[in-house]
């Protein structure tokens, strides 16, 4: 039970070091806010307590140095320097280190912890301090000396729950560090103890009520019961300006000996909730749940159609009531593993500080839409795709400062990271004020490694697409940055294992941009149902615009060619029957499903529209795994697989080679049809 929770403390301790690692970049930019200062305080500070906590000695021993070094800092003591930045970063990265290695990782380099203590001690010109004894110990009234700033008085109460010592959590350790924030008078309750028949061994029965002064704030008093709070009774509140010579009762020594003069306000122990607020469950149960939700889908839809083939007007009552829970428990099933993409984000200002230094480039990193939330299965894979676009535009796409300056730019190059929402997928825009991409320069290098024939007829957007092939790179030397061509078609697959798209926009002089169109989910969707002959498609709802009917007088209106009239615009068709060579006769009057694709609307012809349908997707397994216009498949209630359909991937390919045509072929059956048709 114990490394249980020491484990959620491992993983709760890499949350606050990205806080961490956040707060000193930005301090870095603006160091006189001593916002910022307190942030990364505190984040210090509870990394050490709960790490002493838990029995991470070591660490917190480490951490308490660094510690120290922000303390001076809030009391001006200490001025916020280059040095003392990279010295926490480096700490940060040794603090992690040791996390690895308490989860069962390679061991921290011990020397790298003595050097950057060393180096401490000589920044702030003092001996290496020591943090507080582990050993439980009586607390006194009053604590260290008074913190800089403005004071005032807190009244807390803090019960200890029944599973909080279960968790390894000594309740007298965190009276300890929450004495480090200021003075501190406390008085135990003891009213909660049971008779000693009943007594367990396990759980703390005492009370504790306090007034603690200090000029921390409200946030930073509850950090020191973070790890704890869902099994503890707490409540902070601010205390009259009087509370404190009001409550002149001796503190509880260490066996709990209190003073009835102490008022009992705030709750007793006995009293704690057993909810709480949020809890934390392994990746993997959620991913089970999911998997089971998606189970239950297709078991509903499996009951719909009997339901509809025995025309049992109870069943279909039954039937249809299942589908409206299986609908609400599908969509709520989604939400939780729905995340925001802030930490994500947050992680990549580490990376642009080092590179800007490294590369000698300075260079800020603006984010945007961090608060649009995207599955944690593709927030997963999202790290390698993005770390490599951001490397590569600065090493490639942002230039040195001299040159920026001759072309009239400002020294400081800016890379903007973002994301939005665009129907049920999300886009993720990488985008910097660099010198665009050298179309000519690309294209000769695809010639040179054999990828395009010299006299082929590239558009810009294909030319770009060479970028992402394996092994190019324009670079004539390799660096430790780039140089190698490994880092953008890693890109390109991972973003090509979560179904999504890639665009790139890149104008000479201006910068690049490239966007990439990943789904809100890979687990379930809301698609249409659609069949050709005797096989079943899916198309994903939210890029299906409308669905309007094909006859064969409209056909002969448009003289053969695949373009059909919608208000006035003419919009192209695809056959999904002569695509996947089906071959049954069509029926006299056709649907045609119309989309919206990035490379514009198109339609795709169908048979019949069956209708909604909550589709659980299932991979087709890695001997599928290059067919791109296939996003999965799907089990129907009768048991029949149904494909899932990537319209964008499927006009793509469309675009590019339709039916085992050249390109120019290929354009002149679908989009040049339009233009002729058109004309």
């Amino acid at each position: 039970m114990i490394d249980k929770f020491k484990q959620t403390f491992l993983e709760e301790a890499r949350d606050i070091l990205v806080e961490l690692e956040s707060a000193l970049l930005e301090l870095n930019e603006h160091r006189s806010d001593q916002e910022l200062v307190g942030r990364a305080f505190r984040a210090l500070h509870t990394v050490k307590g709960s790490g002493a906590m838990f029995g991470f000695d070591q660490l917190a021993a480490f951490t308490h140095n660094l510690e120290s070094a922000f303390d001076e800092v809030r009391n001006g003591k200490l001025e916020v320097s280059d040095k003392l930045i990279n010295l926490a970063l480096a700490a940060l990265d040794q603090i992690k280190a040791m996390l690895d290695e308490a989860s069962g990782g390679a061991a921290a380099d011990g020397e790298v912890s003595a050097g950057i203590l060393e180096q401490l001690q000589r920044l702030t010109g003092k001996g290496k301090s020591q943090p507080p004894e582990a050993a439980p110990v009586p607390i006194p009234v009053i604590g260290p000396a008074e913190p800089a700033g403005a004071e005032r008085d807190w009244q807390v109460h803090f019960a200890p729950g029944p599973d909080l010592m279960r968790t390894g959590a000594n309740p007298l350790l965190l009276l300890r560090e929450l004495r480090q924030l200021g003075r501190l008078q406390l008085t135990a309750s003891l009213a909660s103890i049971p008779p000693i028949a009943e007594l367990d061994p396990e759980r703390c029965y005492v009370a504790w009520d306090g007034v603690l002064i200090t000029s921390a704030t409200r946030e930073a008093i509850a950090d020191v019961f973070i790890f704890v709070a869902d099994s503890c009774d707490l409540k902070i509140e601010p205390g009259t300006e009087a509370s404190a010579e009001k409550n002149e009762a001796p503190i509880a020594d260490a066996e709990g000996a209190a003073s009835p003069k102490f008022p009992a306000w705030g709750r007793r122990a006995t009293d704690t909730p057993d909810n709480a607020s949020s809890i934390r469950v392994p990746a993997a149960k959620l991913d089970q749940f999911v998997n089971l939700v998606g189970e239950l889908v297709t078991v509903q839809a499996r009951l719909g159609q009997i339901a509809t083939e025995r025309e049992d007007s109870q069943m279909a009552a039954v039937s249809e009531e299942m589908e409206r829970l299986t609908s609400l428990l599908r969509e709520s099933s989604i939400s939780i593993r729905m995340l925001p993409l802030r930490n994500t984000f947050e992680r990549f200002r580490r990376l642009v500080h080092d590179l800007s230094r490294d590369l000698h480039k300075e260079v800020d990193l603006t984010i945007e839409g961090a608060d649009t939330e995207l599955d944690k299965s593709v927030i997963d894979k999202l790290n390698d795709p993005l770390m490599h676009l951001i490397r590569n535009s600065m090493d490639h796409g942002i230039e040195r400062a001299e040159a920026r300056g001759a072309a009239g730019k400002r020294p400081a190059a800016s890379i903007r990271l973002s994301a939005r929402y665009s129907g049920a997928s999300v886009l993720i825009g990488v985008a910097d004020d660099g010198a665009g991409i050298n179309a000519q320069a690309v294209r000769e290098r695809a010639i040179e490694k054999g990828l395009v024939a010299a006299d082929a007829p590239l558009t810009e957007s294909e030319i770009f697409s060479f970028i992402f092939a394996a092994g190019f790179s324009t670079a004539r030397q390799i660096t430790d940055v780039s140089g190698r061509g490994v880092g953008m078609d890693v890109v390109r697959r991972s973003v090509d294992a979560l179904r999504g798209t890639i665009d790139v926009a890149s104008k000479a002089g201006v910068g690049t941009t490239i966007t990439l169109r990943l789904p809100l989910t890979l687990a379930i969707i809301d698609g249409l149902l659609v069949r050709v002959g005797q096989a079943h498609f899916v198309l994903p709802l939210a890029s299906t615009l409308e669905c309007i009917e094909l006859t064969r007088a409209d056909i002969e209106k448009a003289n053969g060619k695949h373009v059909v009239a919608v208000r006035g615009e003419l919009i192209p068709y695809i056959r999904i029957r002569e695509y996947f060579k089906i071959h049954t006769e069509a029926p006299e009057r056709e649907q045609v499903m119309i989309t919206e694709t990035e490379d514009g609307r198109y339609g795709l012809v169908v048979d019949e529209v069956l209708g909604d349908h909550q589709t659980v997707i299932k991979n087709l397994g890695r001997f599928y795994r290059h067919v791109q216009v296939i996003s999965g498949a799907t089990i129907l209630g009768n048991g029949v697989v149904a494909l899932i359909l990537d319209p964008h991937r499927l006009i793509q390919e469309i675009l590019k080679a339709p039916f085992a045509e050249s390109n120019r072929e290929g354009r002149a059956r679908v989009h040049g049809q339009a233009t002729a048709a058109a004309g």
